[in-house]
């Protein structure tokens, strides 16, 4: 199952017409590279949760079972139901061949899915989840010398004696399809209404995921996570995702450039860029360590440093942007969240809160 239906609140104005999952990541969307991960992994049937905007992802990825994708069924939530509600309501599809995998639509990562099946197994817990070692910012997971994952966001409370190690939940996880009846109707969030009771019980593993894992959950991590993509070798990267063609341009480290771009000869690119499908750069314009997503246009003499420029988005000429998120103004967020500001005909929201 890939969980699918979040508002996308941490990434707008990204967000203001689409889901995340729907975002692309180096030429291709979050939602399209999980599930070709699945498909390589010997997975045919992917459910997916929907709920903000739903008509998107559904025309996005149609019925899969093509092209790489596994077959798709589909639930949509209204209202929303949390990680746990929105389980819990595709249970139907999910029960009758023993553990599943569930897995947020917003990270990308190399996870060895079939290694991790095998020791859920092995481990007779009623459910496993992957986990890298601990990172700031995210709540932390406590394992015991078992392997046995004891605390999750500090509960249930433990001595320390007990703690072998702290990690950070990836948000993939196995789980016996047993655990269906016990979390509630409607809406439910998953750690903790199963995953910290099952830590009491002593029936809760944990993977430990020594490779890539990076999730794009805000402005400044979807830029970040790219320029990592674009940092490592090439068959790391695409034991990852599937993604835009690599390659030295104009002066860049590495650039993921997409089909039909245009960068004009006296534009230069620095650091790692990533330039997606039918997009164009103009004369002189500068750009380091961004993203330009799908069929926009950077005007003549544009100077920008890690910015994002969303789809479909047109920068006039001079224009210059610095550690922003730079997207075309649709009139759909009335009033603007709070750091988000209008520019003739742009919605600018700077990618670090200022201090």
């Amino acid at each position: 199952m890939l969980l699918a239906a979040g508002l996308g609140e941490r990434m707008r104005p990204l967000t203001q017409d689409r889901p995340k999952p729907a975002l692309t990541v180096l030429g291709r969307s979050l939602a399209e590279q999980n599930l070709r991960r699945f498909t390589g992994s010997g997975i045919d049937l992917a459910v997916i949760n929907l709920h903000y905007q739903p008509s998107v992802l559904r025309e996005l990825l149609g019925d899969g079972g093509g092209a790489g994708l596994p077959a798709i069924e589909y639930t949509e939530e209204d209202p929303i139901l949390g990680s746990g509600g929105g389980i819990q309501n595709a249970s139907a599809l999910l029960r009758g061949d023993g553990p599943f995998l569930v897995h947020n639509s917003d990270f990308l990562s190399d996870i060895d899915f079939q290694a991790m099946l095998e020791e859920h197994r092995d481990s007779q817990m009623a459910a496993t989840l992957a986990l890298v070692p601990a990172r700031a910012g995210y709540s932390t997971v406590q394992i015991d010398a078992r392997g046995r994952i004891i605390s999750i966001a500090g509960k249930p409370e433990v001595a320390p004696d007990l703690i072998a190690g702290h990690f950070t939940f990836t948000g993939c996880h196995i789980l016996d399809e047993s655990l269906l009846d016990r979390l509630p109707r409607g809406e439910s969030n998953i750690v903790t209404d199963l995953y910290q009771p099952l830590a009491a019980e002593g029936r809760l593993g944990g993977y430990l995921h020594p490779g890539f894992w990076w999730e794009f959950g805000t402005p400044k991590s979807f830029l970040e996570g790219q320029l990592e993509l674009l940092s490592i070798p090439e068959s790391e990267r695409s034991a990852i995702a599937e993604h835009d063609v690599v390659r030295a341009v104009s002066g860049a480290e590495a650039a993921a450039i997409g089909a039909g771009v245009e960068i004009e000869d006296s534009a230069r690119l620095g650091g790692r860029c990533a330039i997606a499908l039918a997009s164009r750069v103009g004369e002189e314009a500068i750009i380091e360590d961004s993203v330009i997503m799908e069929e926009s246009w950077v005007g003549p003499q544009c100077n920008l440093r890690r910015c994002v420029i969303g789809p479909q988005t047109e920068l006039p000429a001079g224009f210059e942007a610095d550690n922003a998120l730079i997207v075309a103004d649709l009139k759909l967020l009335e009033p603007l969240p709070r750091g988000i500001e209008r520019h003739e005909g742009l919605l600018i929201r700077p990618l670090e809160p200022p201090r």
